[in-house]
């Protein structure tokens, strides 16, 4: 330890250079245990001390030690012990700090001397220091207290607070009465944010003190969201042209009020210097500044009143000294203890020492009390207290003086453990914070009316403010806040813009420089500033689109209802047997289907209402369309056997099974379309289990979430009417096809009509389900879709003809289901354009076949003619006939050689018409009224004999003319016939050459119409 202690020394001499005595004046009161005190009596310019008293610090802090050990010896007195003190000229400087320090560490050596080179430092007290008192800032306190450690002396610093010197290893013996600047930056920080000051600038001393304070403070501000948008670091030896650049860019900083809050956490001489060049240059009425415990509390220099007006800050716990002011008033010129007060009388009142006179009456009724004395008298009572409690430890609590064992064992370790556990000292409330810091208490102080007064204190974290003396502060803001719902664009370090996010994005207050958006399920409250769960719900059967549907599809399935129980009962009728009973109950299941899939669609969404409307969606429409285009395509097949007879017979080749052209057939046909696509649909549904999905529809007005099927997700709807799509264009080329047939069985109209209305309503439909992501729309467009098309299937093929069959029964008959309507017969299969001739007149002709069981072995036919010349509309001879109409008539020439399997179709199909068996009903519905009773004729002998109904003589030219023609045309000759001839001669030389040309132009056109076959009845259509 001796080793180490001279070589510290040693560097220590070397480092302020042996300078000589300052003033070789110092404060001593002798004792029996010595304290050393380290006082900036005088202020320092260039690191030398100056003739400027320190007047607060260095004379008030001196004189209040020497009152406070006054107060500790009157106590040890009653022990016959006491304390002396040697109190030096610090100047604010490092190095004549460490000077006097080094002296105070000589003693613990009995005034060893120490010499290097020509360089000799030694120490001319006698008596051993057991502690010292000081200095106060920190700048100086941490190489002292680097010093004082190694020799083991303790320390009690009353108001240097770098953290640094908190290490309680690095600076075992060093002790303070104030606390840390970590705890005085948090203070700071909790009075600012109070006060709602949010935009400050800070200017600060490049020392350990202003270094680590700024440090602290900056991190104290981000946790409360104080933004310091100017920051400056300054010397004592800053320039002034530097310093006024700094206070320049200072005073740009305003806040939204026009004001400039600046904390300055500096020493007390570089704060002034800094406040007045403010006031010089730009003034302080819009400044308020905020300080540190280095200059809050202290009177300011004379002039500065009104430039720190408003200035608040804190200070380490202040008190007042009881008794000090008067103690400090009594003094005078002649204080024997003190060789400074005589300059700082001279300085303070301006008079002069050399006349004592002139002193002698002054009186210091101005003085004002440093609030931080008290800090200092605790030092003095903590050392009191501590050589006390040794005392009695080592010599006994009833002995006095100091006993051998206290003078051998008095060390620097002993009197650090009992400064430790000091409490309360002489009544006096204060502890070291775990034996080593001052509690943490401050002063929330404020100069107002020329007067630091004290509004609020800090303990513990916690701040409380004085009702009756604070002053109400505006506000510090660079920026207002943004409203609800719009973020923070920064425009500076603590300036922003407000810009609106988007409204499906939330502000929180953690974050307010960025949008965030809320994740699936959750949606903006209303402030915007935080996501709340979205309500899931379904549609709802309160919904008035959904009652709409549910009315609308009620009254739908009603009809059908009616429409099937009509046709059930009224089955038997030509009508509906025209219409194909079997096929048309297909028909009406579809068009139920179409009307209760949206109860399934509008239910609560589950597994198995999603599967039940994938097979209602399909089949709705496949029954439909597969029934119709069924029954289509046994009607044109049915039609286009003409053309087969006439190719197959002539050819020799079989015709085709008569059975194929059935309503039974239809039924198989309908059947197996239908069941192809349920079929296709349950392997969907195993395959491709339906789920349900949750879709939120999110607006700036509302959020809500649609729980639905997932094929409403994608177009997976649309593969399965892709087959029911295929159906409904093979029923518009059918319907197309057939479009000539009778009336009781041609509702090519309406299919046609059905059809594309319903193509019409399918590309409606596929835009607004494919293009909108509101499940909702896509629920009720499929609802009003299935809705619509069952409404339209139901009125366009049944409406008619359940009002026929309810309101007109008269109509239902088989005149009307075989009538062909003029519109209908003028254009056939064949392209004749013989259907209907002069005006409104109709020409039919039957054909009729002997009875199979005739001897007549080559089966000769026999022809029967009539002219209908009826006006009626909607009458022809067919219909009154029961039989088929002839588009194109003609007899068939029997001298042609048909094939017996030819023979025998037709004599089957002839037989039906004949009968009307299979076309109207059973025989047991049909006229007693046959053909044969109608208009049959029967050959004998190869000549047409007198009958009653078709007379040639009573037939008109014109339609004797066309019988002719036809009989001319397959070989026949008849007396009739050549009358006609004779007749027809006469008449043409009788006739005008207008008349010729036109009658001609009739012959030509019923040869042509000679030439075409008969059509066929069928079985079953």
């Amino acid at each position: 330890m001796d080793l180490a202690a001279v070589g510290f020394v040693l560097m220590a001499c070397l480092a302020v250079q042996c300078p000589a005595e300052t003033s070789g004046k110092e404060v001593r009161i002798e004792g029996k245990f010595m304290l050393g005190a380290l006082f900036p009596i005088h202020y320092s310019k260039d690191q030398v001390c100056t003739a400027e008293i320190n007047e607060q610090d260095g004379i008030q802090i001196l004189e209040a030690t020497v009152f406070a050990l006054r107060k500790v010896n009157d106590e040890l007195k009653k022990k016959n012990l006491s304390i002396g003190l040697i109190a030096r000229d610090s100047c604010y400087e490092t190095n004549v700090a460490l000077q006097h320090a080094l002296e105070f560490a000589e003693r613990r050596y009995n005034s060893r001397s120490v010499r290097y080179d020509n360089c000799t430092c030694t120490s001319s007290v006698a008596n051993n220091v057991i502690g010292v008192i000081g200095p106060p800032r920190s700048k100086e306190t941490v190489p002292v207290a680097n010093l004082l450690n190694l020799f083991q002396v303790p320390q009690i610093s009353y108001f240097a607070t770098t953290p640094e010197l908190s290490d309680n290893v690095k600076y075992k013996f060093f002790k303070r009465t104030v606390p840390s600047d970590m705890y005085q930056a948090r203070a700071l920080v909790s009075i600012l944010s109070s006060l709602g000051w949010e935009f400050i600038s800070i200017i600060y001393e490049d020392s350990n003190y202003g270094i680590e304070g700024y440090t602290h403070i900056m991190e104290a501000a981000e946790d409360a969201g104080i933004c310091f948008g100017f920051d400056k670091k300054v010397r004592e030896t800053t320039s002034d042209e530097e310093m006024k650049e700094v206070v320049n860019d200072l005073m740009k900083k305003e806040n939204t009020n026009g004001k400039v809050l600046a904390v300055l956490f500096m020493q007390y001489a570089i704060a002034y210097r800094i406040m007045g060049l403010v006031d010089t240059i730009h003034g302080t009425k819009n400044v308020i500044w905020i300080g540190g415990d280095a200059w809050i509390g202290r009177e300011p220099p004379s002039g500065f009143e009104n430039v720190i007006n408003g200035a608040i800050g804190i200070s380490p716990k202040t008190k007042k000294y009881p008794g000090f002011a008067e103690y400090f008033k009594e003094l005078i010129i002649n204080n024997p203890h003190n060789p400074w007060f005589g300059e700082y009388l001279m300085q303070r009142y301006n008079c002069s020492t050399s006349k004592k006179s002139s002193c002698s009456n002054t009186k210091m009724n101005d003085f004002k009390e440093l609030l931080t004395a008290y800090n200092v008298r605790n030092a003095v009572y903590a050392f009191g207290d501590a050589i006390d409690q040794i005392h009695i430890s080592l010599c006994g609590g009833g002995s006095t003086g100091v006993c051998d064992s206290m003078k051998t064992n008095l060390t620097g370790e002993l009197l650090l453990q009992f400064l430790a556990n000091v409490s309360d000292p002489y009544q006096s409330k204060f502890s070291f914070v775990e034996g080593r810091d001052g509690p943490v208490q401050y002063s929330v102080l404020q100069y107002q009316t020329r007067q630091w007064t004290e509004t609020g204190t800090y303990n513990e974290d916690k701040l409380y403010w004085n009702s009756g003396n604070r002053t109400e502060q505006e506000t510090s803001v660079c920026s207002l806040p943004c409203k609800h719902g719009d973020f923070r664009s920064r425009r500076d370090t603590c300036c922003w813009d407000c810009k609106p996010c988007p409204y499906t994005d939330i502000v929180n207050e953690t974050d307010p420089y960025n949008c965030q958006a809320c994740g699936t399920g959750w949606t903006p409250g209303l402030l915007q500033n935080a996501c709340v769960a979205i309500p899931v719900k379904h549609l709802e059967y309160d919904n008035p689109y959904v009652i709409l549907i549910f009315v609308l599809s009620s009254v739908g399935i009603v009809l059908c209802s009616i429409v099937s129980v009509v046709f059930v009962f009224k089955r038997s009728t030509p009508i509906v047997k025209a219409t194909g009973f079997e096929t048309s109950l297909v028909l009406l299941v579809g068009i139920l289907l179409s009307y209760i899939s949206p109860f399934i669609l509008v239910s609560e969404p589950s597994t198995a209402s999603c599967a039940f409307f994938r097979i209602f969606l399909g089949l709705s429409y496949t029954l439909a369309y597969s029934s119709i285009l069924s029954k289509l395509m046994v009607y044109n097949r049915a039609f286009d056997l003409q053309s087969s007879i006439k190719n197959k017979t002539i050819q020799g080749q079989p015709l085709l099974h008569r059975n194929i052209c059935t309503m039974k057939t239809a039924l198989v046909m309908t059947l197996t379309l239908s069941a192809l696509h349920l079929f296709a649909i349950v392997f969907w549904i195993i395959g491709d289990t339906p789920v349900t999905v949750v879709s939120y529809s999110i607006t700036r007005e509302s959020a809500i979430g649609n729980r639905s099927c997932i094929d409403l997700r994608n177009f997976s709807y649309f593969v399965s009417l892709g087959w029911s799509f295929l159906l409904m264009i093979a029923c518009l080329v059918f319907a197309l096809k057939t479009r000539k047939l009778p009336d009781g069985m041609n509702d090519s109209h309406e299919i046609m009509y059905c059809s594309f209305t319903s193509f019409i309503l399918w590309i409606t439909f596929i835009p607004l389900y494919a293009f909108s992501d509101n499940k909702v729309v896509k629920v009720m467009s499929l609802s009003i879709a299935l809705v619509v098309h069952g409404t339209l299937c139901l009125l366009c093929l049944f409406v008619t003809k359940i009002y026929i069959v309810v309101f007109r029964p008269e109509k239902n008959n088989k005149e009307r289901v075989m009538r062909t309507t003029p519109s209908r017969s003028r254009n056939s299969f064949s392209g004749s354009p013989h259907g209907s001739h002069a005006g409104d007149k109709r020409f039919s002709l039957a054909l009729t076949l002997e009875d199979k069981t005739s001897t007549n072995a080559s089966r000769k036919p026999s022809t029967a003619c009539v002219a209908d010349d009826t006006e009626e509309e909607g009458e022809d001879y067919s219909a009154t006939t029961g039989t088929l109409p002839f588009k194109n008539t003609a007899m068939i020439d029997r001298s042609e050689k048909f094939s017996e399997e030819a023979q025998a179709v037709l004599d089957s199909h002839m037989t039906s018409v004949n009968s009307g068996d299979k076309l109207l009903g059973n025989k047991d519905d049909q006229d007693s009224t046959g053909l044969g009773d109608t208009m049959r004729t029967t050959r004998v002998n190869g000549n047409i004999p007198n009958h009653e109904k078709c007379d040639e003589d009573k037939l008109s030219p014109k339609d004797a003319r066309k019988i002719s023609n036809l009989q001319g045309s397959i070989g026949f000759k008849t007396q009739g016939e050549l009358r006609w001839h004779s007749s027809r001669k006469s008449n043409k030389k009788n006739a005008s050459s207008e008349n010729i040309i036109e009658e001609e132009k009739q012959q030509t056109e019923s040869r042509r119409l000679s030439q075409s076959l008969p059509e066929v009845n069928l079985q079953n259509v």
